[in-house]
């Protein structure tokens, strides 16, 4: 039996269950607000971002070296915060070994 989460929605037909919506809301009346379409990781501003460290030395101030899942694997330069957190968070999951049949 499917849960009460897959039900599909059936519209309101009778007055009795728009006046039950309305007095589980508070009254309230109006469509919702729309969506926001923003992406889910927006790009860096900083063009320097995401470059390979080939020096020791960052290519602007701020950036931290982060370096690849694997051994050997490429060290790159981010943006302190939130650029730098994805990158590490992206090399921790490349670094779960592969089942055989491609599950993790």
């Amino acid at each position: 039996m499917p849960t009460r989460a897959q039900r599909p929605r059936l519209p309101e037909v009778s007055e009795g269950q728009r006046k039950a919506r309305l007095a589980w809301n508070g009254g309230k009346t109006g469509k919702p607000r729309p969506t926001v379409d923003t992406p889910v990781v927006e790009a860096c501003p900083l063009e320097e971002c995401g470059t390979p460290a080939v020096g020791r030395r960052p290519p602007a101030d701020g950036m931290v070296a982060v370096r690849g899942a694997a051994e050997g694997a490429a060290t790159h330069w981010y943006c302190d915060g939130r650029c730098a957190a994805i990158a590490r968070a992206r090399a921790e999951l490349r670094a779960i070994p592969v089942r055989r049949g491609g599950a993790r």
